[in-house]
Protein backbone atom coordinates (compact mmCIF):
# COMPACT_ATOMS: atom_id res chain seq x y z
CA UNK A 1 0.00 0.00 0.00
CA UNK A 2 1.41 3.87 -1.03
CA UNK A 3 0.41 6.34 1.00
CA UNK A 4 -2.02 8.48 -0.47
CA UNK A 5 -2.88 11.84 0.47
CA UNK A 6 -6.89 11.82 -0.17
CA UNK A 7 -7.18 8.58 2.24
CA UNK A 8 -4.44 9.55 4.66
CA UNK A 9 -1.40 7.36 5.51
CA UNK A 10 -2.54 4.07 4.97
CA UNK A 11 -0.39 2.42 7.76
CA UNK A 12 -2.66 4.22 9.67
CA UNK A 13 -5.78 3.18 8.51
CA UNK A 14 -4.42 -0.60 8.87
CA UNK A 15 -3.89 0.55 12.36
CA UNK A 16 -7.54 1.83 12.55
CA UNK A 17 -8.98 -1.67 10.96
CA UNK A 18 -7.02 -3.53 12.98
CA UNK A 19 -8.50 -1.74 16.61
CA UNK A 20 -11.87 -0.72 15.28
CA UNK A 21 -13.50 -3.05 12.84
CA UNK A 22 -14.17 -6.18 15.50
CA UNK A 23 -15.83 -3.29 17.61
CA UNK A 24 -17.81 -2.45 14.80
CA UNK A 25 -18.56 -5.60 13.58
CA UNK A 26 -19.45 -6.84 17.12
CA UNK A 27 -22.00 -3.35 16.92
CA UNK A 28 -23.90 -3.74 14.16
CA UNK A 29 -23.54 -7.55 14.72
CA UNK A 30 -25.57 -6.95 18.11
CA UNK A 31 -28.79 -5.19 16.20
CA UNK A 32 -28.76 -7.53 13.24
CA UNK A 33 -27.68 -10.59 14.81
CA UNK A 34 -26.47 -11.40 11.19
CA UNK A 35 -22.80 -12.20 11.52
CA UNK A 36 -22.39 -11.76 7.68
CA UNK A 37 -24.20 -8.31 7.33
CA UNK A 38 -22.27 -6.45 10.32
CA UNK A 39 -19.06 -7.89 8.41
CA UNK A 40 -20.26 -6.26 5.07
CA UNK A 41 -21.37 -3.08 7.26
CA UNK A 42 -17.84 -2.79 8.71
CA UNK A 43 -16.20 -3.08 5.43
CA UNK A 44 -18.09 -0.54 3.47
CA UNK A 45 -18.25 1.46 7.15
CA UNK A 46 -14.02 1.33 6.40
CA UNK A 47 -14.30 2.06 2.33
CA UNK A 48 -16.50 5.18 2.83
CA UNK A 49 -14.43 6.40 5.49
CA UNK A 50 -11.05 6.29 3.46
CA UNK A 51 -13.37 8.04 0.85
CA UNK A 52 -14.26 10.41 3.12
CA UNK A 53 -11.69 10.83 5.44
CA UNK A 54 -10.94 14.39 4.39
CA UNK A 55 -14.54 15.34 6.00
CA UNK A 56 -13.12 14.35 9.75
CA UNK A 57 -13.19 18.06 11.04
CA UNK A 58 -11.56 16.45 14.68
CA UNK A 59 -9.45 13.37 14.94
CA UNK A 60 -10.67 12.82 18.60
CA UNK A 61 -13.91 11.95 17.02
CA UNK A 62 -12.47 9.59 14.74
CA UNK A 63 -14.14 6.01 16.08
CA UNK A 64 -17.61 8.09 16.77
CA UNK A 65 -17.04 9.27 13.25
CA UNK A 66 -16.48 5.84 12.22
CA UNK A 67 -19.33 4.36 14.21
CA UNK A 68 -21.90 7.03 12.51
CA UNK A 69 -20.94 6.26 9.41
CA UNK A 70 -21.76 2.53 10.19
CA UNK A 71 -25.20 3.46 12.23
CA UNK A 72 -26.26 5.08 8.67
CA UNK A 73 -24.85 2.10 6.55
CA UNK A 74 -26.99 -0.46 8.82
CA UNK A 75 -30.21 2.15 8.68
CA UNK A 76 -29.90 1.81 4.91
CA UNK A 77 -29.58 -1.76 4.99
CA UNK A 78 -32.21 -2.29 6.81
CA UNK A 79 -34.28 -0.39 5.50
CA UNK A 80 -33.76 -1.54 2.09
CA UNK A 81 -33.94 -5.17 3.26
CA UNK A 82 -36.97 -4.62 5.28
CA UNK A 83 -35.72 -6.19 8.46
CA UNK A 84 -36.06 -6.12 12.02
CA UNK A 85 -33.58 -5.52 13.98
CA UNK A 86 -33.58 -8.10 16.72
CA UNK A 87 -31.25 -7.78 19.94
CA UNK A 88 -29.86 -10.37 21.08
CA UNK A 89 -26.49 -12.21 20.27
CA UNK A 90 -25.27 -9.89 23.30
CA UNK A 91 -23.03 -12.91 24.26
CA UNK A 92 -20.70 -12.10 21.94
CA UNK A 93 -19.97 -8.62 24.32
CA UNK A 94 -19.19 -10.34 27.51
CA UNK A 95 -15.86 -10.97 28.37
CA UNK A 96 -14.84 -14.60 28.65
CA UNK A 97 -15.27 -15.87 32.29
CA UNK A 98 -11.89 -16.59 34.43
CA UNK A 99 -11.04 -20.03 34.01
CA UNK A 100 -10.47 -20.77 37.79
CA UNK A 101 -13.64 -19.39 38.65
CA UNK A 102 -15.57 -22.32 40.33
CA UNK A 103 -18.63 -24.33 38.73
CA UNK A 104 -21.46 -22.49 40.88
CA UNK A 105 -19.61 -19.19 40.43
CA UNK A 106 -19.62 -19.73 36.39
CA UNK A 107 -23.67 -20.80 36.67
CA UNK A 108 -24.32 -17.65 38.49
CA UNK A 109 -22.52 -15.51 36.21
CA UNK A 110 -24.06 -17.68 33.12
CA UNK A 111 -27.78 -16.90 34.90
CA UNK A 112 -26.95 -13.46 35.49
CA UNK A 113 -25.56 -12.83 31.76
CA UNK A 114 -29.01 -14.33 30.40
CA UNK A 115 -30.88 -12.09 32.78
CA UNK A 116 -29.13 -8.90 31.74
CA UNK A 117 -29.38 -9.61 27.75
CA UNK A 118 -32.89 -10.42 28.39
CA UNK A 119 -33.19 -7.06 30.13
CA UNK A 120 -31.45 -5.41 27.29
CA UNK A 121 -33.76 -7.01 24.22
CA UNK A 122 -36.89 -5.24 26.09
CA UNK A 123 -35.69 -1.85 25.93
CA UNK A 124 -36.22 0.48 22.67
CA UNK A 125 -33.92 0.07 19.84
CA UNK A 126 -32.65 3.89 20.61
CA UNK A 127 -32.46 2.50 24.54
CA UNK A 128 -30.49 -0.32 23.70
CA UNK A 129 -27.94 1.45 21.16
CA UNK A 130 -26.93 3.77 23.85
CA UNK A 131 -26.92 1.32 26.65
CA UNK A 132 -24.51 -0.80 24.37
CA UNK A 133 -22.06 2.07 23.11
CA UNK A 134 -21.82 3.75 26.68
CA UNK A 135 -21.29 -0.01 28.77
CA UNK A 136 -20.10 -2.35 25.90
CA UNK A 137 -17.99 -0.20 23.69
CA UNK A 138 -17.25 2.37 26.82
CA UNK A 139 -17.76 5.57 24.94
CA UNK A 140 -18.35 8.84 26.28
CA UNK A 141 -21.76 10.40 26.51
CA UNK A 142 -20.78 13.03 24.00
CA UNK A 143 -19.19 10.24 21.44
CA UNK A 144 -22.82 8.02 21.02
CA UNK A 145 -24.53 11.49 20.46
CA UNK A 146 -21.82 12.29 17.49
CA UNK A 147 -22.29 8.98 16.57
CA UNK A 148 -25.89 8.35 16.07
CA UNK A 149 -26.35 12.25 14.99
CA UNK A 150 -28.36 13.52 18.14
CA UNK A 151 -27.75 15.61 21.02
CA UNK A 152 -25.74 15.14 24.18
CA UNK A 153 -29.05 15.59 26.13
CA UNK A 154 -30.95 12.92 24.16
CA UNK A 155 -27.73 10.10 24.74
CA UNK A 156 -28.74 11.31 28.75
CA UNK A 157 -32.26 10.50 28.69
CA UNK A 158 -31.99 7.59 27.07
CA UNK A 159 -29.40 6.47 28.85
CA UNK A 160 -31.37 7.38 31.68
CA UNK A 161 -34.71 5.83 31.14
CA UNK A 162 -32.52 2.88 30.22
CA UNK A 163 -30.87 2.16 33.46
CA UNK A 164 -34.29 3.01 34.89
CA UNK A 165 -36.26 0.60 32.93
CA UNK A 166 -33.24 -2.08 33.17
CA UNK A 167 -33.26 -1.78 36.66
CA UNK A 168 -37.13 -2.48 36.86
CA UNK A 169 -36.64 -5.42 34.45
CA UNK A 170 -33.37 -7.15 36.05
CA UNK A 171 -35.58 -6.86 39.27
CA UNK A 172 -38.92 -8.61 37.72
CA UNK A 173 -36.87 -11.12 35.52
CA UNK A 174 -34.65 -11.93 38.77
CA UNK A 175 -37.90 -12.60 41.30
CA UNK A 176 -39.46 -14.71 38.20
CA UNK A 177 -36.20 -16.86 37.90
CA UNK A 178 -35.83 -17.11 41.84
CA UNK A 179 -39.49 -18.31 41.41
CA UNK A 180 -39.24 -20.74 38.98
CA UNK A 181 -35.56 -22.09 40.47
CA UNK A 182 -37.42 -22.49 44.15
CA UNK A 183 -40.57 -24.48 41.90
CA UNK A 184 -37.95 -26.75 39.83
Amino acid sequence: MANNPEFGDDSLWLLAIKKYYPRIVNYIYFLTEDRFLAEDIAQETFARGMEKFHQLKNPDKFFPWLLSIAVNIGRSQLKRNRRTVPASGMEFYISRLPVDDSAAELLERKETTELVLKAIRQLSRQEQQVTIMRYYLDMKEKDIAFALGVSVGTVKKQLSRARSRLHDDLQQLSESAGDENAQG
